[in-house]
């Protein structure tokens, strides 16, 4: 099954709008795992992963994208991220660099938008002194995660930050979704600024 047929959008040439656009095309995950939305930790909400599936899941304020992926790396092993965020906590970063020096996270960079500097000036010091990152203008939150076994996207609307609204994400275990998220997000870190 075709999620998207590029064929069928009607997209004004890049050129033409001044914007670049990404389009990818893939066949669809035909079992996937649409985790039931429950109150309660990580474990029992989100599961374990199986290669080759995709997971969808709701939460509730009961978690953000990191301890999201703290918990994906008890499944995984050690593993290599590239994340995108609108906004990042200083917490959530203490707790980056706990998982660094237990080896949990072999390596970090950060993508994030310009606003970052203004409206978190605290949590961007720490940021700009601890890991590599670029900003750029941003509303994607996307997570790369990636090892000897695993290459693992997770697109989803929550932050690095804690909050106590609903938050909708998918969990991608595809290679090629992987690759597609990664040669994009790539390219921005690459032109983004300090």
């Amino acid at each position: 099954m075709i999620l998207v047929k590029t064929s069928d959008q009607s997209v004004p040439d890049a050129e033409e709008s001044g914007k670049s656009s990404a389009f990818f095309e893939v066949d669809s995950d035909l079992n996937p795992d649409m985790v039931p939305f429950q109150v309660g930790n990580l474990t029992k909400v989100i599961g374990d992963l199986i290669p080759g599936r995709t997971k969808h899941y709701y939460s509730d304020g009961n978690f953000n994208i990191m301890r999201l992926i703290f918990h994906l790396l008890k499944q995984i092993g050690p593993a290599n991220i590239l994340l995108s965020t609108y906004s990042i906590s200083q917490t959530t970063l203490e707790q980056i660099h706990s998982r660094i020096n237990k080896k949990e996270i072999l390596s970090i960079r950060f993508l994030i938008d310009n606003r970052v500097k203004v409206m978190s000036p605290k949590p961007f010091q720490l940021l700009k002194e601890s890991f590599p990152y670029a900003c750029i203008s941003l509303h994607a939150k996307v997570a790369l995660i990636w090892n000897q076994d695993w290459n693992l996207t997770i697109v989803t609307s929550q932050n690095a930050t804690d909050n106590p609204k609903l938050e909708r994400g998918v969990i991608f275990t595809d290679k090629k979704i992987f690759d597609y998220d990664r040669s994009i997000l790539e390219n921005a870190f690459d032109r983004g600024t300090d």
